[in-house]
């Protein structure tokens, strides 16, 4: 059981990404994507509203409406949130970005049923001016290193990684923007 605990706090302090080892392959693609504005932002507490990014659904595995918030935000901890990992790439034209969160047991195992995903199921994450669906694109696990590589194949992608059943293993979900 000690054992197990320490490979969970291993897990979440050493998730980085290895940007010497992370092949980007950026395609120039002319994008107009468009959908309404959701109002779900709006009923989010205006406290957090300076430290908040969105929200991340998965309907599937009924994860609704979990705050993500600002890389430098003290709330952006994996301990207690959903957390977006420094590496990210923010940007309307090519972005990526990484989540993480614990798996396992617990009140903030929010990734806790990613396995329960497939291929082409779908994501949503909510800014607070747009809507963005993705669709899963590929779902593996890596050896535990304390990086993640990835081979950026789509011009906006979205990555979920949380430990894998298998101790020695994390689960990672790559998904793209819908068109």
């Amino acid at each position: 059981m000690l054992i197990k605990l320490l490979l969970v706090i291993l897990c979440s302090t050493l998730l980085n990404i290895n940007e010497e080892k992370t092949s980007i392959i950026a395609k120039d693609i002319n994008t107009n994507v468009k959908f309404k504005k959701p109002s779900l932002i709006e009923d989010i507490n205006k406290e957090n509203s300076k430290e908040l990014l969105g929200t991340i659904s998965i309907e599937k595995i009924n994860l609704l409406n979990k705050p993500i918030y600002n890389i430098n935000s003290k709330k952006n901890n994996i301990e207690k949130n959903i957390t977006i990992l420094k590496e990210s790439i923010l940007s309307k034209n090519n972005s990526i970005i990484f989540l993480a969160a614990h798996s396992g047991i617990g009140e903030y195992a929010y990734f806790k049923n990613l396995y329960k995903l497939k291929k082409s199921d779908k994501i949503t994450l909510i800014s607070k001016s747009d809507q963005y669906q993705y669709k899963i694109s590929r779902i593996y696990e890596q050896k535990k290193s304390g990086y993640i590589k990835v081979n950026k194949k789509y011009q906006n992608e979205l990555i979920l990684t949380t430990c894998s059943e298998n101790e020695d293993k994390q689960l990672i979900i790559e998904s793209y923007l819908e068109k």
